[in-house]
């Protein structure tokens, strides 16, 4: 039996080997973790509130939404307003507890990781946005009550003022917690519905019924305070300059000439002779044999000032009619807004006629100017389509041409065209021997 030859077997692998072939532990990336629904937000509230202070949510006066606004028991309602980066600046907030910056500074509480590195508690918020506490009237607050309920609603009725306090509570939670909790919120309601009601006193009690005109003349108070300081940039340029910015009229004028270059052939003298068109006189100059015209055109522009001056008060009236419209639009309930506005047109309190004389003057200059303007288009355009059809003209004759010169090199015939490449350098044309004689003198 033949004997058959085995490998040998392998020799043990090495303690070096082995080390080389162990696997190396991975990190494992720990998950972040989900948003929080609750997001904390960051406020900017007043300085020396009370500890009683809290944020409340009540009705828009406005519109009828829920919104946040702060109590403070001894200073009154405040409003939120954001303050938000534009949508294309990408910003957030960082923000961290009292008690991490405490922990920080004593050295406990914070947390290390492998490379004994310090880790603090904090929170990033995905928007920047930041909402300041600014003061709002309690009046606006208790309007919806004690406007009427629809437009239809013309004649209204006294109530006592635990009627209107009552009607407060079944519109929100909120204010009944707030009279509970707080009866001196009762008084600071009772101060403004003073302020802006007809009063009826029946028995030991007093009744209240909302006054228009009460309501407007506070209003164009509060009017009067915002201009007092003057508009913000922005409203200012938006609503006051550019409503009353007189129209610059542009008057363009046009004059043509023609230049005329006669020659006379007796005599070879030219004369040169201009005629100039205009809208106040015409002059023409012939000559006998006209060779050359030259036309050209002059534009001319004159520019007249405005011819409408604004007076010094037309400003201040539009500031407060802009400040009045502001307040109707943003703390005025809808079934006020319009009476409100009716009552001013009539009310002799401010007179808006010089205001509304001086933007219809000035809404008819734009449209004079618009006019003209668009007059001045048209005739540019039309000049412009004429030089366009001139421009086609020239380039169909530029086409024609060089077609009538492909047509003819092809009708060449193959002679002809062999002829054309040879050297005729140094020789004279066919046509010098056909050339007659110089006479013998």
């Amino acid at each position: 039996m033949a004997r058959t030859r085995s490998k040998p077997a392998p020799a043990a692998a090495t303690a070096e080997e082995l080390e080389s072939t162990t696997e190396v532990p991975t990190a494992t990336a720990k998950s972040v973790p989900p948003p929080d629904k609750n997001r904390p937000k960051l406020f900017l509230l007043p300085k020396d509130t009370s500890e009683d202070s809290r944020i409340v949510t009540l009705d828009n006066p406005a519109t009828g939404a829920p919104s946040r606004y702060y109590f403070c028991p001894e200073k009154g309602f405040y409003e939120f307003t954001r303050i938000a980066a534009p949508k294309k600046d990408c910003r957030s907030w960082l923000i961290t507890s009292e008690e991490s910056l405490a922990s920080k500074e004593s050295g406990n509480g914070l947390t290390t990781d492998s490379e004994n590195v310090e880790l603090g508690t904090g929170y990033v918020v995905q928007a920047a946005n930041l909402f300041i506490a600014t003061p709002i009237d309690l009046l606006f607050l208790i309007l919806p009550v004690l406007a009427p309920k629809n437009m239809k609603e013309t004649e209204q009725h006294f109530l006592e003022l635990f009627d209107h306090l009552e009607a407060l509570s079944t519109a929100s939670r909120q204010w009944k917690a707030l009279f509970t909790q707080y009866p001196s919120l009762k008084a600071m309601i009772e101060k403004k519905m003073v302020a802006i009601c007809d009063t009826v006193s029946v028995g030991d009690d007093t009744m209240y019924r909302i006054s228009q005109e009460k309501l407007l003349a506070l209003l164009l108070k509060k009017a009067e305070r915002v201009c007092k300081n003057g508009l913000p940039p922005s409203l200012e340029n938006k609503f006051i300059k550019t409503a009353l910015e007189v129209p610059i009229m542009n008057i363009k004028r046009e004059e043509s000439s023609l230049t005329v270059v006669s020659e006379n052939p007796d005599s070879q003298l030219s004369t040169t002779a201009t005629a100039i068109d205009s809208q106040s006189s015409t002059e023409t100059v012939s000559t006998a044999a006209t060779s050359v015209i030259h036309e050209e055109v002059i534009k001319e522009e004159f520019i007249s000032t405005p011819s409408l001056v604004t007076p010094p008060e037309i400003p201040r009236l539009l500031r407060l009619r802009t400040a009045l419209r502001y307040l109707a639009s943003s703390y005025l309930p809808s079934t006020l807004r319009t009476s409100i506005q009716t009552l001013l047109q009539s009310s002799n309190l401010i007179d808006f006629t010089p205001l509304d004389t001086h933007l219809a003057a000035v809404a008819k200059l734009r449209s004079e100017a618009a006019a003209l303007r668009s007059i001045s288009d048209n005739i540019s355009r039309k000049r412009g389509l004429e030089e366009d059809d001139e421009k086609i003209a020239e380039r169909e004759e530029k086409k024609r041409k060089k077609e009538e010169e492909e047509k003819k090199k092809k009708t060449e015939s193959r002679g002809i065209k062999q002829l054309k490449k040879a050297d005729t350098s140094g020789m004279k044309k066919m046509s010098s021997f056909f050339t007659k004689l110089p006479k013998k003198t």
